[in-house]
């Protein structure tokens, strides 16, 4: 890879990672099911031109993962961070989607874990516990557990792409979010009130928050990060999926200025370090990203 390329994979990861934080933004004034049904509008209605090509073949298994990861996952993710879990905590509890796939590996496809990959596994849950016996963490306790959740989510939603095979992951998107729009639908239809008195009422950083992570989080980095896959192997281009971390505390730092204590940063750093030594043993699982 040369300097231009690994620029291009680190800003990746720094898209996915301020998505956080735009989400956390737009959080304060809409509830997730009503912000998440807007987002997968505008990412549908921005990829639309691709829906008119041949139809896939594999609608249902597209439908499927639309629940797993569109609705389920990012519903728990953006669900926690909207009852009150910090941005860090949250940033922190979806990486165990790595581990959590690796897991799965194992009993769905039979693979093998190998003494790494259970060490990077081992260290990854002592750091979420080390981190789950945080006093920030005692008040928000059941929301840092849906954010594990989430990451599990994410966790079978790749077990379910792989199973797909190939595939043109903007068509694939495009046909997530159609799917997850009626979703949402529901979902806002029946837990949230005022949507409309809410959409009217948003200021332009509510909007600007939904345009990065329908645009930039989504369309943008997922094109830039497929591109670089095409081009080179996966093992060059997966281990820049562990900055995501790392840009994502620095931006909350920057806008919420999150406390971040000796024993949260130590159980952070646990659980990077064993993600780190699942992705880099076996780099396949940070394809399908969290964002």
């Amino acid at each position: 890879m040369q300097a231009k390329d690994k620029l291009m994979a680190a800003a990746v990861a720094a898209l996915w990672g301020g998505n956080f934080v735009a989400a956390k933004i737009a959080l304060l004034t809409w509830p997730p099911f009503l912000l998440l049904g807007v987002r997968f509008v505008l990412v549908a209605l921005i990829l639309s031109p691709l829906l008119l090509r041949e139809r896939p073949k594999n609608l249902k298994q597209i439908l499927l993962l639309s629940f797993l990861l569109g609705t389920l996952h990012f519903s728990l993710m953006f669900g926690a961070i909207w009852a009150g879990l910090d941005v860090s905590s949250g940033i922190i509890a979806t990486q165990l989607g790595v581990p959590f796939s690796c897991l799965l590996g194992s009993i769905l496809f039979g693979e093998k874990i190998g003494r790494w990959r259970s060490l990077g596994m081992l260290v990854s849950f002592i750091g979420i516990f080390v981190i789950a016996g945080t006093p920030r963490i005692g008040d928000t306790f059941w929301q840092f557990g849906i954010s594990c959740a989430a990451a599990f989510a994410w966790a079978v939603a790749n077990a379910a792409m792989k199973r797909m095979g190939e595939v043109d992951i903007m068509q694939l998107l495009a046909w997530i979010s159609v799917f997850c729009i009626p979703q949402y639908a529901v979902l806002s239809g029946i837990f949230d009130r005022d949507q409309w008195a809410l959409l009217m009422s948003a200021e332009w950083p509510v909007w600007l928050s939904l345009a990065y992570t329908a645009a930039f989080s989504t369309i943008v980095a997922y094109g830039m990060w497929y591109r670089l896959l095409g081009r080179f192997p996966v093992s060059h281009v997966a281990p820049y999926q562990m900055l995501v971390p790392v840009f994502g505390l620095a931006i909350a730092q920057c806008f919420f200025a999150e406390p971040l204590t000796l024993q949260f940063m130590i159980g952070g750093a646990l659980t990077l370090a064993g993600v780190g030594i699942i992705i880099i043993r076996q780099p396949r699982f940070g394809v399908l990203t969290k964002s």
